[in-house]
């Protein structure tokens, strides 16, 4: 069988084995004057900035029911992002490996049934998950709200959902109100829509021990020389850069990393060579919370267009953020602390390993003078007392 003709066969089967999984319809005005003691919410895709995007639909689904227990179902890489959420009372993971471990999966299914949700929203963006349409029919939801699934080329939405929402497949304004669009066409909102992001103070105590390890105080310059999408990695002769500038204008700096940035951290360390020291020095690996606890600490941050942009953005640290293929008007995050820093132009690149297109060749034309003069022109950290 083709690619092609196992794609269809999916969707045949998915549109069928839906009707079975009908629900009663809904309109906005019932949804509304619903009042559920329990809400799931099923979010499970896996990219950490799209989930910081995300949070303030958890913020309006939170404010429409406020008496309402809420739980959230994500990926595990996603639940440093949202465990301490102020809008959620609990977070369960799922790890797609579970089809493959029954026990696991007999658990998982346990907890979601276990939690007896009268109401589920299946929140989409750019794409629709037919897994997470099935997670939430599995919890025993009377209701499932979710976007509609035929732009997405699904035609399961009309048959699991008691009320579909308006999609729009592709992103055509800014992250964070693409995703609150949908609930918004419905009538579930809030005005407050800048992303959260919340330590805990467990993580907060960590990231003070690291902070004391590496001899580092409060108000250190920080950098992440890596990104989820290779094409938006900025050379690491570029961090290197700024960073030795950081230094010698007086400055600690600390290099943070996730799991998928080993190869753009070891260049960088292999760059900066004789240059690492007690003022100049990465920090260990740590979990999202605890990295998001340093950056509480750092008086500002330089990064590439990537999740944790988002995770600075959401907590006030003034940050440049380097764009090159894609378009900041809708992935910068909307913080008046984070500046944007884009390439003025491609340069054209041949493929190699596999890697190549119109998205690659931006990165390398942003010049480290104009990061540095961005970097070391922004305002520095205020204090709490400050913002307020």
């Amino acid at each position: 069988m083709s690619h092609d003709s196992r794609h269809s066969f999916k969707h045949q089967v998915s549109a069928w084995l839906a009707r079975l999984a009908r629900r009663p319809r809904l309109t906005p005005e019932q949804l509304l004057a619903l009042r559920p003691q329990r809400i799931l919410i099923v979010r499970q895709h896996n990219q950490m900035g799209d989930m910081v995007c995300a949070t303030p639909a958890l913020r309006a689904i939170s404010e429409t029911w406020p008496e309402a227990e809420i739980a959230l179902i994500t990926a595990p890489v996603n639940q440093g992002v949202v465990q301490h959420n102020p809008h959620l009372d609990r977070v369960i993971t799922f790890d797609r490996r579970v089809w493959r471990e029954p026990l696991r999966l007999t658990r998982f299914l346990g907890d979601i049934r276990g939690f007896r949700p009268e109401l589920a929203f299946v929140l989409s963006s750019i794409s629709f998950s037919v897994t997470s349409a099935w997670i939430a029919a599995a919890s025993g939801a009377r209701h499932i709200v979710g976007s509609d699934s035929v732009p997405f080329g699904w035609d399961v939405s009309r048959h699991f959902f008691s009320l579909e929402m308006p999609s729009v497949p592709v992103m055509d304004c800014a992250a964070v109100a693409h995703n609150l669009a949908p609930l918004q066409a419905v009538g579930i909102t809030t005005e407050n829509v800048f992303p959260v992001m919340v330590p805990a103070p467990v993580e907060v105590e960590r990231a003070r021990e690291i902070m004391s390890d590496l001899s580092l105080a409060p108000g250190f310059w920080a950098l992440h020389p890596g990104a989820g999408k290779r094409q938006n990695i900025w050379p690491a002769e570029g961090f290197a850069e700024v960073a030795r500038r950081a230094r010698a204008a007086g400055h600690q700096v600390l290099i943070l990393h996730g799991p998928a940035d080993a190869e753009p951290l070891a260049e960088l360390v292999r760059i900066l060579g004789p240059d690492m020291g007690p003022d100049l020095c990465v920090a260990p690996a740590c979990p999202v919370g605890v990295g998001a606890a340093l950056l509480q600490q750092a008086d500002r941050f330089v990064c590439n267009d990537t999740g944790v942009m988002h995770m600075a953005g959401a907590l006030r640290v003034p940050t440049v953020a380097l764009f090159g293929p894609t378009e900041p008007a809708l992935w910068k995050p909307p913080a008046p602390e984070v500046v944007v820093v884009k390439s003025s132009h491609r340069s054209d690149v041949e493929i190699q390993s596999g890697f190549g297109g119109d998205e690659f060749g931006w990165m390398e034309n942003i010049i480290p003078d104009e990061v540095w003069t961005a970097w070391s022109g922004l305002s520095g950290r205020k204090t709490e007392s400050e913002k307020s």
